[in-house]
This record gives structure tokens, sequence and C-alpha cells, in this order.
């Protein structure tokens, strides 16, 4: 969608000179900092709606103001001034969350921190509290204190104007667990949907057929691939898809017992459920014991993250392993690779999960083989 400039207003200022202010407040604000290079000049003509010659107009005007400098077969960069020479270029990287509230962040930033420190780069910490204008009060931040480059954990996946005009002018960022719809970017995560078929093939293995699936309301495009990965797996076992075996929760600050409840107490219930992430699988331990029902022996659950606490429940939480530590330090290795300046696309890397068997899932008996037992 291009830029709506003022074409018809007898006293509007000429396009180039309104090209020209659009551009020049974003190497102000920090949206383009300093050594940062520009969209193409077909990229700027498809974003403002406008002919070559007045977009060439407006970065000539840029440059005579000292903005700007253009490298032939290179592009055209925001010009450094006295005071980012490459000895004093900043050597901090941030790393920004949406929340801590359980191990997987930690263990990321840890990696993360490892490969940064091995190159002489400090991180700096932010969190955002799962707020989206918040995040982007911090990215404005942090571009503004000179940071060389920013992962980013986003607060969900929708489009980031902002992330949108860091990433067109080629500014060091990387997302990680998820991308953001519709933008272009440097991402690392794990393959969602590649482990939850995995995982849903793995409650079908023992039996049950009526799997469950429990989920955040709103999610990121993370959850979103596990339930599609958990849709695809009962298709390739012929098992038709019931939306009422499908829960959403509410995931942020405290996960709503209620709906989990409910949905455990019904004659349809499952006898297995998926859990989305470790968090709801937690929950669903808590709901099942609310209502009367024992883990495994009435419901099996399966999560996704292996948090350190998983390990520690009654019982023991078999769940799909995210690689978190690997996950960090694949990302710092991106965001210091697009420092360097040696990629001229953008890296996106999904790395597996790992299936841990414990305790939390047994093969399905049915009711009247039970009773016979008994």
């Amino acid at each position: 969608m291009s830029i709506l400039l003022d074409k018809t207003s007898p006293d509007a200022p000429p396009l180039h000179v309104q090209v020209a202010a659009i551009l020049k407040e974003r190497i102000q604000s920090g949206i383009w900092p300093n050594g940062s290079s520009l969209p193409s000049e077909k990229e700027l003509c498809a974003e403002f709606g406008v002919a070559r010659g007045t977009v060439r107009q407006a970065l000539q005007t840029l440059e005579k103001e000292g903005y700007l400098r253009r490298e032939q077969g290179r592009g055209t960069f925001v010009k450094l001034n006295d005071y980012a020479g490459d000895k004093l270029q900043s050597k901090r990287l941030a790393f920004v969350v949406p929340y801590v509230r359980d191990s997987s962040v930690p263990t990321v930033l840890i990696g993360f921190q490892q490969v940064a420190e091995q190159e002489n780069f400090s991180v700096i910490f932010n969190h955002v509290n799962n707020d989206s204008q918040q995040q982007e009060r911090v990215i404005r931040k942090l571009i503004g204190e000179n940071v060389a480059g920013i992962a980013l954990y986003p607060v969900d996946s929708e489009d980031v104007p902002l992330v949108d005009s860091l990433t067109r002018s080629r500014f060091p960022l990387v997302l990680i667990d998820r991308y953001l719809r519709g933008i272009s970017s440097d991402y690392v995560m794990t393959d969602h949907f590649g482990a939850a078929i995995r995982g849903t093939h793995y409650l079908l293995n023992l039996g049950h057929r009526r799997v469950g699936f429990a989920t955040w309301l709103s999610p990121a495009v993370s959850m979103e691939h596990r339930y599609l990965g958990y849709m695809q797996a009962l298709a390739e076992r012929g098992i038709a898809f019931d939306e009422r075996l499908v829960c959403r929760v509410e995931g942020y600050p405290m996960i709503d017992l209620t709906p989990l409840r409910d949905y455990l107490s019904g004659p349809d219930r499952p006898t297995a459920v998926f859990a989305a992430n470790d968090q709801i699988a937690i929950a669903l331990y808590r709901a099942a014991a609310s209502v009367g029902l024992s883990i495994p022996d009435d419901l099996s659950v399966l999560g996704f993250d292996n948090l350190d606490v998983t390990s520690h429940l009654e019982p023991p939480l078999t769940t799909l392993a995210q690689p978190f530590l690997r996950i960090g330090q694949t990302a710092a290795q991106l965001l210091l690779r697009r420092i360097a300046g040696e990629n001229d696309y953008f890296d996106q890397i999904t790395l597996p999960a790992e299936l841990i068997v414990r305790n939390s899932c047994r093969a399905y008996e049915p009711e009247w083989a039970v009773a016979a037992a008994r």
C-alpha cells in the first residue's frame, strides 16, 4: 500500500519535497539509524506511488543536506555522523521479550548472550508486559540509544509498521519464536507444525481417538502452526476434526480455569489433550483435579515447551521440548551476520523439537474394558 501524498491541493509542496520530508523524519526519529541502507528506488516508488524521478529528486535533496550518501552499485545509506566511526561503533545488542513467566525466555537469553559475548557485544534486556504499544516505545528508545541490533520476541504476529520500516532499511533485527505477518525478516523458531504432528500422532498411537487441543484465544503464528499440525495429524489418520474438542483460554497474565473445567466435564470430553504449551498443560492438571479426573488414568496430557517445572509435576509431564538454548544462539548468530553485512537475503530458520516421554500419557482403555478388569 502506497503512502498517501497530497497530489491535488494547489498549496501542497512538490511531491519530491513531500517524499524528502517523510524520509528525513524517518532518519531523525531513528527508524533508519546511521549507516543503515534505504530501500531501493523501486521500493520507494511503490511505497509512495510516485515516479522514479520524484524519488531521485528527494534522495538528491537529502544527500545535499548531509543526511544520505549514495554508493554506485551498492545503494543509498544514512550518512554516518562523527560519532559513528568504526572505533566508536556500538557494541550493544538488545533483547526484547513480551513477558518472563517461565524458564523459556531466560534459557533463550543465555544462549543469545553466550554468542554475543564471544564477539565482545553486551546485551540489553527489555521486558514489555505483553503490550504492543510498550513494545514499540522500547524499540524506538533502543534505536535512539544507537544499539547495533535488536532480537525481538514479538508480543504477537500482527504487522508492526516500525519493524517493517526497520527491516526494509536492513536495520539488524531478528525475530524469535514467531514471525510477523506480511513482513520479511530474519527469524529463528521451532518447527511448531512438524512437532505438533508428531505429538498428536503419539497420542493417537496410544489408542486415543478423542484427542483434544487446548490453546490461547489470540494465538501468534507459533500457536497457529501447532493447531494446524494437530489438524493435519488427525487428517493423516482419517479422523474427522471436531471443533468441540478444541478449548481456547485466556493466556496472560493468568490462565482462567473455568473453560478448562467445562471442557473436561462434558459427556463427550477428550480422553487425551494436546496442550499448545506447558503453561496450559499445567492448568489442565489443576482443572482435571477440580473435576475429579486423574492424570493419566482418566486423561492423558501432552505439553509443548519442556519448561523446567514439567519434570517435577505429579505425574511428570510428557512434552515436546523446544531447543531454547539453540534458538538464542542462532538468533545471535543471525544478528551478528546482519551487523557485519554478510547477508543480502533474510535467514528464516526452523529448528526441530524433541518428544520427551514421561508419565502423563497412557494407552487408552475403553470404559467397558476398565469395568471388566475391575
